[in-house]
C-alpha cells in the first residue's frame, strides 16, 4: 500500500525563517501566534481560526499554561483535547492578548482580522501559503515538530 503524500516538516532553521519574515508582516504578534499555534501546539487551520480566549485563559482571564480545545473547535466530535503550551507560544499569546485587549473592537477569538472579529480556516492556510512561498519552501507542511 503506497502512503498518500506527505507535507514536509520545517526544521528548526526554516522555522526560525518564517518567524522573521511574519517579524516584518503587517500584524507580527498575530501572524507569530497562528504560526506557533501550527508549529509548537500542532493545530490545524480550522482549530486556529475557531480558538478563542476562553480556550487559552484561566478563570480570571490570564493566558494559562494550556490550551484547551474544544470538540467545537476541533476535527469531528471527539477531537476536543487539552495541549500544553510551550514558552514561546504562551508568551506570543500573551502579547497578542495585550494589543487585542486595548483594540476598540472586542472579540471572543483569538485570532482576528481587520474586517472581522474572527478568521477563516481558508484564510489562515493562504497566510501559511505566503509565508512558504515567499521563502520559497515548496510542499511545507503547517504543522512542524512540537
Amino acid at each position: 500500500m503506497a502512503l498518500a503524500k506527505q507535507a514536509k516538516i520545517l526544521t528548526k532553521a526554516q522555522q526560525d525563517a518564517v518567524l522573521g519574515l511574519i517579524a516584518s508582516s503587517r500584524y507580527p504578534l498575530r501572524n507569530r501566534v497562528i504560526f506557533l499555534l501550527s508549529v509548537k501546539a500542532g493545530l490545524r487551520a480550522k482549530e486556529i481560526a475557531s480558538l478563542t480566549w476562553a480556550m487559552v485563559t484561566d478563570v480570571e482571564g490570564n493566558v494559562s499554561d494550556s490550551l484547551t480545545l474544544t470538540n467545537i473547535a476541533s476535527k469531528g466530535n471527539s477531537g476536543g483535547r487539552a495541549i500544553p503550551m510551550s514558552r514561546d507560544l504562551r508568551a506570543a499569546i500573551s502579547n497578542w492578548k495585550v494589543e487585542a485587549d486595548s483594540a476598540s473592537r472586542q472579540s471572543s477569538y483569538v485570532v482576528t482580522t481587520e474586517r472581522s472579529p474572527r478568521t477563516s480556516s481558508y484564510a489562515v492556510v493562504n497566510l501559511f501559503a505566503d509565508w512558504y512561498h515567499a521563502l520559497g519552501f515548496v510542499g511545507a507542511s503547517m504543522i512542524g515538530p512540537v
